[in-house]
C-alpha cells in the first residue's frame, strides 16, 4: 500500500469512527442516568489523560514546554472551556434531543460560520465562493428542519438550536487554537483542551448521580471515549501526512454518511427527499470551500 493509499484509508475511517459515535451516543442517552453533561465530562477526561501519557511518552520535551509556559497554558485553559467543552456539549446535547444524522450534518455549517465571523472581524466582504457557501447551507438547512413543508417545523426547536449551537461550537473549536498551534503540536493541544476541559466537567460527576453500569454502557462510553474520539482524531492526523488538506476536507462526508446508514440500519430511521436534499446541500458547503476561488472579493 502506497503512502497516498494509506492517507486515503485514514481519511475515510477517521470520520467512519466519529459518525458512529454520535450513533453510540444517540443509543446512549436513551439509557437511565446517561446525560450529555455526564459524558462529555467522562469523555474529555479519558480522552485527555490517555493523549497526554501518550504524549508524555512520545513527546516529552513539548510536554515539559507547555508546562513551564503559563502564558499557553492559560490559553489552553481557555480553549479547553470555550472551545472543546462547547463544541462537545452542544453537539451530544443535539443528539439527545434529536438524532445523531441531523445534528452530525448541521454541524457542518461550521465553515459558514467561520467565514461570517471573519468577514465581520476585518470589517471585509466575503469572496464570491463564500456567499455561494452560505446561500447554498441556508437552502439546506430549510430543508433539512422543515423536510420540505415550508410552513412548520419537522424538526423540534431545542433540536435546531442545539445543532445550530453544535456548528458555532464546531467554528469555535477551529479558530480558538490557531496561535497555539503556531507553537505546539496538534496532540499537545487537543490533549491539554480535552484534559481542562475534562475538569471543568468534573463537577458533574461528583454532584449527579451518574448511571448504573452496566456491560454494554461500559462499551458504548468506551467506543465514544477511545475509537469515537482519540482513535478517529489519530487517524485524522495521520492521514494529513500523506494527503493534502483539501482532500482530507472532503473525505470528511464519510461522518454524516456512516451516521445516516447506521441510524437506517440499527434505529429505522426514515429520511425523505427533503431532507437527503437538504443535506447535500450543507454537505456541498465542505466542497465548495475547497474549490479555487479565481474571481475578486466583492469589496
Amino acid at each position: 500500500m502506497t503512502n497516498r493509499q494509506k492517507g486515503l484509508v485514514f481519511a475515510i475511517l477517521g470520520p467512519l469512527l466519529w459518525g458512529l459515535s454520535g450513533n453510540v451516543a444517540q443509543w446512549l442517552f436513551a439509557q437511565p442516568g446517561i446525560r450529555p453533561d455526564w459524558l462529555v465530562a467522562v469523555r474529555l477526561l479519558l480522552s485527555g489523560v490517555i493523549l497526554l501519557v501518550y504524549n508524555l511518552l512520545t513527546q516529552r520535551s513539548g510536554m515539559l514546554a507547555v508546562a513551564r509556559d503559563r502564558r499557553s497554558l492559560l490559553g489552553l485553559f481557555v480553549f479547553g472551556v470555550f472551545g472543546v467543552v462547547i463544541s462537545q456539549f452542544t453537539y451530544f446535547t443535539a443528539v439527545a434531543v434529536s438524532n445523531a444524522p441531523t445534528t452530525t450534518v448541521i454541524q457542518y455549517l461550521g465553515p459558514v460560520f467561520i467565514i461570517i465571523y471573519l468577514a465581520l472581524r476585518h470589517w471585509r466582504w466575503p469572496r464570491r465562493i463564500d456567499l455561494i457557501s452560505i446561500a447554498v447551507a441556508f437552502v439546506g438547512v430549510v430543508l433539512l428542519v422543515t423536510h420540505g413543508r415550508l410552513t412548520a417545523l419537522a424538526l423540534s426547536p431545542q433540536g435546531l438550536f442545539w445543532g445550530l449551537a453544535a456548528a458555532v461550537g464546531a467554528a469555535a473549536y477551529t479558530l480558538m487554537p490557531v496561535g497555539l498551534l503556531r507553537r505546539y503540536n496538534a496532540r499537545l493541544v487537543t490533549g491539554w483542551g480535552m484534559l481542562f476541559g475534562g475538569l471543568m466537567l468534573s463537577p458533574v460527576l461528583i454532584l449527579q448521580p451518574g448511571p448504573r453500569l452496566t456491560w454494554p454502557l461500559v462499551l458504548g462510553i468506551g467506543y465514544v471515549t477511545l475509537f469515537g474520539t482519540l482513535v478517529a482524531y489519530l487517524l485524522y492526523l495521520e492521514s494529513l501526512r500523506f494527503v493534502a488538506p483539501t482532500t482530507v476536507a472532503m473525505l470528511n462526508v464519510f461522518e454524516p454518511l456512516s451516521s445516516t446508514v447506521i441510524a437506517i440500519a440499527l434505529f429505522h430511521a426514515h429520511f425523505g427527499w427533503a431532507e437527503v436534499l437538504g443535506g447535500l446541500l450543507v454537505l456541498s458547503t465542505t466542497f465548495l470551500q475547497v474549490l479555487p476561488d479565481r474571481s475578486h472579493q466583492l469589496s
